[in-house]
């Protein structure tokens, strides 16, 4: 199978028309027409990526986060003239796996035991946040403890808004990765937003309780959905170690 064929089969599930126009997803680096030989699932496009996928035999990287943003001038990223240097493909899947009915925030709400009870926005992008309950109400508290264990979010930050912590908290809306931009329509419609990269402005504006369990954390049960996509190729594919990736060795220093 081509890397070609391997970027259709994730646009089945996550087409590119879901992505923010300033993004950039899709096939990045690499030659479609070259075969698979096996692939990495990563949330970066990273060194530690491309030096995994060579210890791993990989030819090809799933990515969540674009290494390509902006149009290039020159060609001298060092982590992209390795690429090509090896022969290692990109595929990047942002935005448009955050939207996608079954991405993201749908990983995000399964790695939490949560059941969705409906999107958090509007439009195409609708699932670009998701509005959530537990079966049985639970207090601030416990929630916050319970993300913290699941996500093995060591970092968790907790903003009550005021808010008893051992308040009920019935309907919980959740954006994986950086959900400031959704606090607005978290406050219309739950009480409690579960998210990361949340500003420092952002929490003290807030009328609702915040858990910022962090970008890493709260993206990274995605992962095995990107790998579930893969499964009708028939191709070997490898989840990248949370403890491999760049930000986990960083935070693993303080």
């Amino acid at each position: 199978m081509t890397i070609q064929s391997v970027f259709e089969q994730l646009a089945r599930f996550a087409p590119t028309a879901l992505a923010q126009d300033w993004d950039n997803v899709g096939l990045l680096v690499g030659d479609p027409s070259r075969k698979v030989k096996r692939i990495l699932i990563s949330l970066d496009a990273s060194a530690n990526a491309v030096d995994f996928a060579l210890k791993t035999k990989c030819n090809l990287i799933v990515s969540h986060h674009p290494l390509i943003f902006h149009p290039l001038r020159t060609i001298t990223h060092p982590t992209i003239l390795k690429m090509v240097e090896k022969k290692i493909g990109l595929i990047s899947m942002h935005t448009n796996f955050d939207s996608a009915i079954g991405g993201v925030n749908h990983a995000l709400a399964d790695a939490l035991e949560m059941e969705v009870v409906e999107s958090l926005g509007i439009g195409e992008s609708r699932d670009i946040g998701l509005v959530c309950s537990y079966k049985k109400s639970y207090c601030l508290s416990e929630i916050a403890q319970y993300v913290r264990q699941r996500l093995d979010a060591s970092g968790l930050r907790l903003w009550t808004a005021g808010w008893n912590e051992n308040r009920e908290i019935r309907r919980i809306a959740i954006c994986g990765g950086s959900g400031g931009s959704m606090l607005t329509l978290a406050e219309q419609k739950a009480d409690l937003l579960i998210t990361g990269d949340i500003s420092y402005h952002s929490f003290l504006d807030s009328s609702i309780p915040i858990i910022d369990a962090g970008h890493f954390y709260t993206e990274y049960p995605a992962l095995k959905i990107l790998q579930d996509y893969l499964i009708p190729t028939g191709l070997p594919t490898s989840i990248m170690p949370q403890e491999n990736h760049e930000w986990q060795m960083y935070m693993n220093l303080l």
